[in-house]
């Protein structure tokens, strides 16, 4: 059986060294890929998912590609929740016009045209972030579809009842971008939020407890090309994060849908 859990390098940020059960993509020569995605780039990309598919674990570099996600949603052929945990809500316009994907109109890209989409549920942003998607154009635009679960919301307890109000029939998606953590826990090219690992890995376990999951992105690594004491320090920090990601979530998907072996 093809190895479904797969990490995609682009920037060289991840160790070299083999991981049981995880395929390393060398990705760094697939040109027009940082932050905005060309149509050739788009295609190398889902030449690499197709022969697995989306069940899995994939790690997919720093959030300057976190367009993959979009990516991978286009081959989910039922419906389904994409659950986006991130700092950012990742649902602008594209800002060099037209129809370009990139790392932060993707979400909204799923959102308008995946046919298959039933949520798209935001969780982690600040609420000035969230006020800031204009009430009346996104009642227009999302169809009912969007929900919100702001920080705000986390730390006072109510996230939870209003992740389980998600219908249960429906299976999910999860989106992760390390971005959404403290720099105790991650250490990324973007700015960051204040979620502990424990606060994360609480979503996860009752995402998995109550939904069946499809598949599971990371993103969230430091591009090696920034600065050297500063790549090493999030290095350090970053492949941690990401190692007890991979613990957390192989043992407990293990009774969902999603094939992790």
């Amino acid at each position: 059986m093809k190895n479904r859990n797969m990490i995609f390098d682009f920037t060289q940020c991840y160790p070299k060294r083999k991981e049981p059960g995880l395929e390393w993509h060398d990705c760094s020569a697939i040109g027009g890929s940082r932050l905005y995605c060309s149509r050739d780039a788009e295609e190398k990309i889902k030449a690499l998912i197709a022969p697995a598919g989306v069940s899995g674990i994939h790690f997919i570099d720093s959030g300057d590609y976190h367009y993959i996600s979009k990516i991978m949603t286009d081959f989910i052929k039922e419906p389904f929740t994409l659950v986006l945990i991130d700092h950012h809500t990742d649902m602008q316009d594209a800002s060099l016009g037209g129809d370009i994907l990139s790392c932060g109109n993707w979400a909204k890209k799923v959102l308008q045209e995946n046919p298959y989409l039933q949520r798209l549920v935001l969780i982690g942003q600040e609420k000035k972030a969230l006020d800031k998607l204009q009430s009346g154009a996104r009642q227009q635009e999302t169809d009912g579809k969007l929900v919100e679960i702001s920080y705000e919301e986390l730390k006072n307890g109510i996230a939870h009842e209003k992740i389980k109000e998600l219908p249960d029939e429906v299976p999910v998606y999860i989106s992760i971008d390390k971005d959404v953590l403290d720099e105790k826990y991650a250490v990324t090219n973007w700015d960051q939020g204040k979620m502990s690992m424990g606060m994360l890995e609480q979503i996860l376990k009752t995402l998995v407890t109550e939904y069946d999951v499809i598949g599971v992105d990371i993103c969230g690594m430091y591009p090696e090309e920034n600065s050297l004491p500063e790549y090493l320090r999030a290095e350090r920090v970053n492949i941690r994060s990401d190692e007890e990601l991979y613990r957390f979530l192989q043992k407990n998907l293990m009774g969902s849908s999603t094939n992790i072996i």
